[in-house]
């Protein structure tokens, strides 16, 4: 196969890009090169097939007369410069302010004074009725004082007047900016507990206590989100700063903005939730609901399967039954195609287990093979507690056995493994344990309490309470 990343680039994109992708192909602009012109038509038409090696494009794209295969070779780089060159166009293209700013500078340089001032103006006007207020906005809005400083230089001194707004401006740029990287090193410090040097952050952060930029949304979201994930005293007050903005503020940030405000205050709250604090689930669902109003939770129009998971998972826990219901019949339609059959019928057997409909459930599970392991013994487990609230002990020890054999054969699994291995363990002793024998169950309660990231925790602690 050709070695270039030119033909996964080309099977990305969409027919409606391809399309596009053509016109500026074919701009003479843009290629000057016929052969370049030649290689793309023939890669167009040929995208899926298997033996497009490079030997194959030689048979295509070389003469008798001119057989040299290094022509080959510069005719892929041309048309991957020419790609890269279009997808940074279509982002270009997004950029309305930023292109403005940028036209002002042109004509700045050409000295045509009077139409870039008649741009510079336009441009004004056109971020001024902008709705979304998030970094991007700011950056754009130093840029344009910055345009407008060096106009009125160019124009003669005594019209210069806005060197404190572009102070300003550049300041709340930066502090977005800065806040903004922070808080991803942060996340990833937690994560990867790698340290790293934080540069000017702990300046920007004492130069903000108390300052009035703190009113703007797009530096309080950052700084409040970087102090809840940073923990200890007043995290708390941080995080009920953070969400009241988020439910104040989310449309005036871009979309991929909001998915990452977000994702900032769900992961606070999973963090918390893993200390055995209950009170965030609820914190967590109403991040959830407003999320998904906000389309937040979404990736290019898609819902991951995991976040679908979550979501319903929190709803079941809330018992918030309808809720969860209307939810994976209103979202089915925008998780992935290759996951979506899955998802729903994993979170519609988890819906009808909460509810009490075990047969039902159940039905959702059979057959249903995933490809994630823990998708796949998590629908194992849950097969297992539903043969063993209907009684079904036969079904109930087959289901065992193949969770013990499905563990042998996967190797990678971690702690999961032993958390799976536990599971079943408990469950043979619920099996087996006399439900009159007060000290057998007090000790066996004992041993479930003490083991450690025991995930069905909870639900075998209730149904040995229940005493079958």
């Amino acid at each position: 196969m050709l070695s270039s990343p030119l033909l996964p680039i080309l099977r990305a994109l969409s027919k409606e890009r391809m399309r596009a992708l053509e016109k500026f192909v074919h701009s003479p602009y843009h290629v000057t090169h016929a052969g370049v012109i030649q290689l793309f038509e023939f890669l167009k038409e040929n995208l899926n097939a298997e033996d497009l090696s490079r030997k194959k494009l030689e048979t295509v794209l070389l003469s008798k007369a001119e057989n040299d295969p290094r022509r080959v070779y510069h005719l892929t780089n041309y048309l991957l410069e020419t790609v890269e060159k279009f997808l940074a166009q279509e982002d270009w293209e997004k950029q309305e302010h930023l292109r403005n700013a940028a036209t002002v500078e042109s004509l700045r340089h050409l000295h045509l004074d009077e139409p870039a001032t008649a741009m510079l103006r336009y441009a004004r006007k056109r971020l001024d009725v902008d709705k979304l207020r998030g970094s991007e906005f700011h950056g754009a809005e130093y840029r344009l004082h910055w345009e407008a400083y060096h106009l009125s230089l160019q124009q003669g001194r005594a019209k210069t007047s806005n060197a404190q707004a572009l102070s300003d401006a550049q300041d709340v740029a930066f502090i977005c900016d800065k806040l903004r990287t922070g808080c991803l090193l942060l996340s990833h410090q937690q994560v990867t507990k790698q340290t790293y040097d934080k540069g000017l952050l702990d300046n920007v952060l004492s130069f903000l206590d108390g300052h009035q930029y703190l009113e703007i949304p797009a530096v309080a979201v950052y700084y409040h989100g970087y102090f809840a994930q940073l923990g200890g005293e007043g995290g708390d007050e941080h995080f009920a700063r953070l969400k009241s903005l988020l439910q104040e503020h989310t449309p005036q940030f871009s979309v991929s903005e909001t998915h990452d405000l977000f994702l900032m205050a769900i992961n606070f709250c999973i963090r918390r939730i893993n200390q055995q604090e209950e009170r965030f689930f609820r914190e967590i669902f109403d991040l959830y609901q407003s999320g998904l109003r906000h389309g937040a939770l979404l990736e290019n129009g898609i819902l991951s399967r995991w976040t679908y998971n979550n979501i319903t998972l929190t709803g079941l826990r809330l018992r918030e039954f309808e809720w969860v219901k209307k939810f994976l019949h209103d979202y089915a339609p925008l998780l992935g195609e290759s996951h979506r059959e899955g998802a729903v019928n994993f979170n519609l057997a988890r819906y009808h287990f909460g509810t009490g409909a075990l047969r039902e459930a159940m039905q959702h599970l059979l057959g249903i093979e995933y490809d994630d392991v823990l998708h796949n013994l998590a629908a194992k487990t849950m097969l297992c507690k539903i043969y063993f609230r209907l009684g079904e002990t036969d079904a109930l020890e087959n289901q065992l056995d193949s969770i013990q054999i499905y563990l042998r054969r996967k190797k990678v699994l971690g702690y999961h493994r032993d958390n799976y291995l536990a599971i079943v363990r408990f469950i043979r002793k619920l099996l087996t344990i006399n439900p009159n024998n007060k000290a057998e169950r007090k000790k066996l309660r004992e041993e479930i309490q003490a083991a450690p990231a025991l995930t069905e925790r909870d639900w075998l602690l209730g149904e040995l309470d229940i005493g079958r």
